[in-house]
């Protein structure tokens, strides 16, 4: 869905841009004067637009906002003293789209060799979704709360308490289930308790349109001191406000009727509020000597945050309210200098420094320790200092040889102190028995400290990277040129403060060779061959998940051994990470041992034990992308063809393949080819037609297990009740849970494939009815299909399972091995069809005309989620995928004099 988003953004954008402005086209001028090329010419535009449909995703990024007529209007005005004169002042004010929300106005006045003002003006509205829907009142605010008829959702045939967002669906309610291995279809009260809640719900859904606007204001000055040194003085201020998607997940306790039902997990898409300020300045002084330059500048940003939290109620217990924080407001502040200098007369040395501070301190929400009873700050008290510099040696030693090295250095110090916070998950009390293993090291408390307490610590990464670059090109012979080079970068990772390695790889090392090969075998024939090898090293350390759980250094209560026993000494001693060995359930550990404490029946490390609610955790041989080895290898191929005076042809190939082959899972490969084709024939001067096409192809391959539950011992029916398919075929379900860590039909995995085509052609014909009319056009089709096929599958419990009713299939059969299935093709079609014309009464004044029409449809099963009765514990939104049929027009006229 994300791929599916990012190519809708890219294509809608494009295609809305064109849609309104289609017809913004410069008319055809006579030839020029001599007042032509020493007195620029002023313009004004007016004209009116009109779009049939106000599509969210076909109008993005354009500024239309509204279906049916918008303004039309751009300017330019300038003038200062006559070329011929002595007067050296110079002004000029431009406007460009004045009647659409992504208007902009552009400004400057000054006195050539003396100074030079600007200012800056621009707006840009992004439509995000008109599809969204919610039943939350106070949209707009950072507070939202659920109607006062709002009935908590259920599906009374399952259960006639338990929270379900699927019962919002009468397809849902009103069908059959499995309760209690028996195939039910609803009766009783359940058809009308369904009814009631769907007839009490619904309506209060409301759509909501998902936007941003942001409004930027710029001034600023170039000052001339003298010949050689320039003063530059900037800033801007940005404010964005609108709506936007905000996922809340919720672990609560649910009520009905003012009574505790249950405690689960739900989620809510929210229409959270945006109320952002952006302020950044900049203070710089060049000076410009014989062979040398220097420059100082200082930068500053500033950004504030006005909605800091969003209050919301939970959607399966309305009295339920939860507050999260949101991005928070901080500033950053950097000095730097750069300059170069020539050494003689082939030699260059080009360098620079920077120093910068950016810091974040917004105080924590705090619910008066109700959920979060731990909190030794009141701030994040966020520090982060960065360190850059970079040398670069640039030489000539002939015609035929150009030789730079380059070193550079970068430093990210995190100096943000490190805290261990105690906190339960959002929305979620204090369980109501037993005590938190590691209540003996915390503070007192009124109450305790409940199991499901969390103790974690913040992990301020930090980052080093030294960098070499080696480059040489040399001219082999007329027509053929050569280039080389090979880059070295080492990368250290770590936080101040940690207990231990917070990094999943602390130290990582890339290299890579470059070589490229231009041909130029005619005036009329040139091409382009470039390759690339780079190898990342890497070494994995699959326990830096500690570093999130510092009482993994703690004794628990319990532990064998006493104190001094902990989960980290026990890792260290076994040898093993938090998976815990690669083993079923037997040969047991010894009773009493810290491994059968820590790692009971062989299982990964007991997540309480570490305190925190959830495993963290890695599966042995998991490896995240970006810190993995890693073989990548590029190809990189052009080719221009003057076939005649009339006709050009050029194209490339390019393909790239990326290879972790020690991964056992995460991404193990990630392969892509590309191919473009562009043909222009040029019949005459005002005729001209182009017709392109490319291909891209993406493909990768993932790997993952569904290991869950881990290895156990059931008894009864559970135990003898047998398995069907799988790894475990006919043998009994005790044999396949004693040995779920080590089941190989467990292990999975995901191919994805992306595969784009856009065919276009374009049409210009100028200098009609006596040189007066300019015609053009354009059509492009494009088309994307995401194919993703998953092997392997995971065991399904049998809803018959140890049934006697009558029609109970299969009641010895505990469980199915269920093969994964390929999901549905995503695909996206698009059609874009541009046509425009300029008819120029006079030299100084023309008409412009411009039609397009742009048809997007998407199909993607990712959306059925939000619909209603598709997830049981998130409330549906009823969002679409984006689909339109768009018409624009649009008459603008143009005048332009002196």
């Amino acid at each position: 869905m994300n791929k599916q988003r990012k190519f809708l953004r890219l294509r809608a954008s494009v295609l809305a841009v064109h849609g309104a402005l289609g017809l913004i086209g410069m008319a055809h001028a006579d030839d020029p004067t001599v007042a032509d090329l020493t007195e620029p010419s002023k313009k004004i535009e007016v004209g009116i637009g009109a779009t049939n449909s106000a599509s969210a995703k076909a109008h993005e990024y354009d500024g239309v906002s509204r279906k049916g007529v918008y303004l039309l209007g751009s300017f330019e005005l300038l003038g200062g003293g006559a070329y011929d004169s002595e007067d050296a002042t110079r002004w000029r004010i431009t406007g460009t789209d004045l009647g659409l929300q992504s208007r902009s106005l552009n400004g400057e006045f000054g006195v050539q060799g003396n100074f030079r003002l600007k200012f800056s003006y621009d707006e840009l509205l992004r439509n995000s979704s008109d599809s969204f829907h919610t039943p939350y009142q106070g949209v707009g605010s950072n507070k939202l709360s659920l109607p006062s008829k709002w009935v908590v959702p259920v599906v009374p045939v399952v259960s006639a308490t338990q929270p379900n967002a699927r019962g919002l669906s009468p397809a849902v309610t009103g069908s059959n289930a499995i309760v209690g291995g028996v195939s039910t279809a609803p009766t009783g009260t359940q058809p009308a308790q369904a009814a009631a809640l769907q007839v009490a719900d619904l309506p209060l859904f409301q759509s909501v349109n998902l936007s941003t606007k942001r409004e930027q204001l710029g001034l600023g000055g170039d000052f001339q001191i003298d010949s050689r040194w320039l003063v530059s003085i900037s800033g801007s201020h940005e404010h964005k406000d609108g709506l936007k998607a905000f996922s809340a997940l919720t672990r609560a306790t649910t009520y009905q009727n003012g009574a505790a039902t249950a405690t689960s997990e739900n989620s809510a898409t929210l229409p959270q509020p945006i109320d952002q300020d952006h302020n950044q300045y900049r203070v710089a002084a060049s000076h410009s000597g014989d062979g040398s330059t220097l420059q100082l500048a200082y930068d500053a940003s500033l950004f504030t945050n006005n909605v800091s939290s969003v209050t919301w109620a939970s959607w399966a217990g309305p009295t339920v309210l939860q507050s999260m924080g949101t991005a928070p407001s901080n500033e950053f502040h950097k000095l730097s200098l750069a300059g170069s200098y020539d050494v003689d007369s082939v030699t260059k040395l080009v360098g620079g420094l920077s120093y910068s501070r950016a810091t974040q301190n917004e105080t924590f929400l705090n619910d008066g320790l109700t959920t979060v009873p731990l909190l030794p700050a009141t701030s994040l008290q966020g520090l982060v200092v960065s360190k850059t510099a970079n040398l670069k040696l640039l030489s000539k030693p002939s015609k035929d040889l150009h030789l730079s090295a380059g070193y550079k250095f970068d430093e990210r110090d995190n100096r943000t102190p490190v805290n261990t916070y105690g906190f339960y998950d959002v929305g979620e009390l204090k369980s109501a028995t037993g005590s938190s293993p590691f209540s003996a090291y915390l503070p007192l408390l009124a109450g305790g400290y409940g199991t499901n307490l969390n103790l974690n610590a913040n992990r301020p990464y930090s980052k080093r990277v030294n960098q070499i670059n080696l480059d040489a090109d040399y001219r082999l012979q007329p027509g053929q040129k050569l280039h080389a080079g090979w880059d070295t970068q080492k990368t250290d990772k770590y936080c101040n403060g940690s207990w231990i390695d917070c990094s999943d790889a602390a130290k990582s090392t890339e290299h890579t060779a470059r070589a490229e090969l231009n041909l130029t075998a005619s005036d009329d024939l040139s091409a382009r061959v470039g390759v690339a090898h780079s190898r990342r090293t890497v070494k994995y350390n699959e326990d830096a998940f500690l570093s999130l759980v510092p009482y993994a250094n703690f004794s628990p209560t319990g532990v064998p051994g006493g104190a001094g026993v902990t989960a980290y000494s026990t890792l260290v001693a076994l040898g093993l990470a938090g998976y815990g060995p690669v083993a079923g359930l037997t040969p047991v550990a010894p009773a009493g041992s810290a491994q059968a404490f820590f790692f009971a029946n062989n299982n990964a490390l007991s997540n309480s034990l570490y305190g925190n609610v959830n495993r963290i955790s890695e599966l042995v041989g998991m490896r995240r992308y970006n810190n993995a080895n890693r073989d990548r290898n590029k190809l990189r191929t052009s080719a221009q063809w003057q076939a005649s005076e009339t006709f050009t042809l050029q194209g490339g190939f390019d393909y790239n393949n990326d290879n972790y082959s020690e991964s056992v899972y995460g991404l193990q490969k990630a392969a892509s080819w590309a191919l473009n084709l562009d043909g222009t024939y040029a019949a005459s001067e005002n005729f001209s037609v182009s017709v392109f096409y490319s291909h891209e192809d993406q493909r990768s391959t993932s790997a993952g297990n569904t290991y869950g539950n881990g290895n156990s011992t059931p008894t009864g029916a559970a135990a003898t009740q047998t398995v069907s398919g799988g790894c475990f075929n006919g043998q009994t379900n005790l044999v396949r849970l004693n040995n779920s860590k080590t089941d190989p039909c467990l292990d999975w995995q995901s191919q994805t494939t992306d595969k784009v085509d856009t065919l276009g052609l374009t049409l210009n014909r100028s200098n009609l009815l006596g040189s007066k009319l300019d015609l053009s056009g354009s059509l492009i089709y494009s088309r994307l299909h995401s194919d993703q096929d998953v092997n392997g599958g995971n065991y399904q419990a049998n809803p018959y399972a140890g049934s006697t009713a009558a029609g109970a299939v299969n009641p010895s059969v505990a469980v199915y091995f269920i093969p994964a299935a390929a999901l549905p093709t995503v695909k996206t079609d698009s059609i874009e069809l541009r046509l425009g014309g300029a008819y120029r009464f006079t030299k100084e004044q023309a008409v412009r005309v411009g039609y397009s029409y742009q048809h997007l449809k998407a199909v993607d099963w990712a959306y059925d989620g939000l619909q209603y009765g598709g997830l049981s514990g998130v409330l549906p939104t009823s969002e679409q995928a984006p689909s339109y049929s768009v018409r624009n027009i649009g008459v603008a006229y143009v005048v332009s004099f002196r």
